[in-house]
């Protein structure tokens, strides 16, 4: 069964033409819970766009979020909560070459969305993306 209500709202600016802030917010309430499902989720960003560079951060805190659920009277019901932190960057070097880098859980966070199955720790890549 699932049965749930809720609240959204976003919100962004965009600060002359170069900045840009946003957030956003959710609420759920749950009957029954659901696996990998969070009672809240707050995310603020900001976003930095000029010429050949695009740089976005954002804070992102998950609260109450289901790791493990009862079903058919069978399991526990666990909880957790965490806090995120990621960095996207790129750099355009020319109209079809992008070179890009990524950074995820930059806080290093220990988390689970599905309980025994752990979310990886800080981790960063890299690349090139060719148009043609």
């Amino acid at each position: 069964d699932i049965e749930n209500t809720g609240v959204e709202g976003q919100i962004t600016c965009r600060i002359g033409g170069t900045w840009s802030v946003d957030a956003n917010y959710s609420y759920q309430h749950m009957v029954y819970p659901v696996l990998g499902a969070p009672e809240h989720k707050l995310h603020a960003g900001v976003l930095f766009n000029r010429r050949r560079w695009n740089i976005s951060t954002g804070v992102e805190y998950v609260g109450n979020l289901y790791t493990e659920v009862v079903v058919n009277g069978r399991g526990t019901e666990r909880r957790t909560s965490f806090v995120l932190w990621n960095l996207d960057a790129s750099f355009r070097v020319a109209e079809w070459l992008t070179l890009w880098m990524r950074g995820e859980n930059l806080l290093a966070q220990r988390y689970e969305i599905n309980a025994g199955y752990p979310m990886p720790r800080a981790t960063c890549m890299g690349g090139i993306k060719v148009n043609f």
